[in-house]
């Protein structure tokens, strides 16, 4: 071959390449430069039944040459046709530009969605490209759980407290609460999340041992339902000081008082102090005028001991109880029997309520029998006495 035909052949080449390379930058330069930037979903682990929104943020670079039009976006099942939502004719978009494309998807059954997110587009010149985008979504089974706590406070008050145990929002939540078959009030709560408690009380004073009904009507995924419990209304018995177990030892004018002050409540009683009562036939006296216990847990006692002086006639020495249950202060009087009899008596004395107005009977005598028939052995001993010393000169 001459090197005038090498020549030839080698011009032709350079050509033919120089055109392939010219035709393919046109090409490139003619298609846009669309992307999809990110990719949300409105809930991390939706559950069965519920909607979720699904979001592709579009966006037509700066570096692309021409406006495209957004023509649809779907939402569809990883390597599949199937198509949970689908948008179309967005709207045109400039280069620089973006726009946020959202879409409601729900799923019926658990488990991983593997999706894709499809964006299809068309340049200036009527060409169209396809872009995509993977997500993933965590679908839990649904699970509408809430359950009622009942309560009784101090302040003869019912409280109720309605829990959440489910995996979704409850909402138009309505405690009703019955007694009797009667209706004692209605109360609403607001809307509650997941593991999430909320509360409200009924007054319920006058209802001590009496069952009280309360029923929650609430709405999950737009379907009603309905939560029961009873419960019986059980004040709590406040500490009261009682004194028993009393004993009195009298010597002359002066008594002593000895006993227990029992706590027959089911709260504790704190500060607890006894005293003997200062009236006109009554003084307390040293070195136990007052006696102070302190604190008596519910249900449990402690001792005391006072001392006092009596006139002869005295029946009764009034004891003052002091006490605070409940951050309330307490006051009451109980009389101890101390009725008049030998000097060295010990006996147990009953205990009367001021409230009550009632009084103990005496102390116990010896009885008539027994004076008499001691009298009759003494006049017998010194009848006998005489006889001997008469015999006997």
């Amino acid at each position: 071959m001459s090197r005038q035909r090498w020549v030839i052949l080698a011009v032709a080449a350079l050509v033919a390449v120089s055109s392939v390379g010219a035709m393919g930058i046109s090409v490139s330069a003619s298609q846009p430069k669309v992307h999809i930037s990110d990719v949300s979903a409105s809930k991390d682990e939706p559950v069965t039944g519920e909607t979720v929104t699904v979001t592709a943020e579009v966006s037509n670079l700066e570096t692309s040459n021409e406006t495209i039009d957004i023509k649809r976006v779907q939402v569809r099942k990883s390597n599949s046709a199937e198509t949970y939502r689908r948008v179309e004719d967005i709207g045109s978009l400039a280069p620089g530009g973006s726009v946020s494309v959202p879409m409601t998807v729900s799923f019926d059954n658990p488990g991983m969605k593997s999706l894709t997110v499809y964006v299809l587009v068309q340049g200036e010149n009527g060409g169209t490209e396809a872009y995509e985008y993977p997500v993933s979504i965590e679908v839990s089974e649904l699970n509408v759980n809430a359950d009622l706590s009942v309560t009784t406070d101090d302040n003869k008050s019912t409280a109720v407290e309605f829990t959440n145990y489910g995996n979704v929002n409850v909402s138009d939540i309505e405690l009703t609460a019955t007694a009797d078959g009667e209706t004692l009030a209605q109360k609403y709560l607001f809307e509650t999340e997941p593991d999430t408690s909320r509360s409200v009380a009924f007054d319920t004073e006058g209802l001590n041992g009496e069952e009280v009904s309360v029923t929650a009507t609430y709405t999950a995924q737009e379907e009603t339902y309905t939560a029961t419990t009873t419960h019986v209304v059980d004040y709590p018995l406040s500490g009261e000081i009682r004194l028993t177990s009393i004993e009195t030892t009298q010597s002359g004018s002066g008594v002593t008082i000895q006993g227990d002050s029992a706590n027959i409540g089911n709260t504790d009683a704190e500060s607890v102090l006894v005293s003997v009562e200062d009236t006109d036939s009554v003084s307390p006296t040293s070195p136990l005028g007052d006696y102070y216990i302190g604190t008596v847990e519910a249900g449990e006692f402690s001792t005391f001991e006072l001392t006092a002086e009596v006139e002869g006639s005295t029946s009764s020495v009034p004891v003052e109880i002091m006490y605070i249950v409940d951050n309330n202060r307490v006051t009451t009087t109980q009389l101890v029997d101390v009725s008049p009899g030998s000097s060295s008596a010990v006996r147990s004395s009953q205990t009367t309520d001021t409230t009550t107005g009632q009084e103990p009977s005496g102390g116990s005598d010896l009885p008539v029998t027994s004076i008499s028939a001691v009298l009759a052995v003494l006049v017998f001993s010194i009848v006998g006495f005489g006889i001997y010393r008469w015999r006997n000169p």
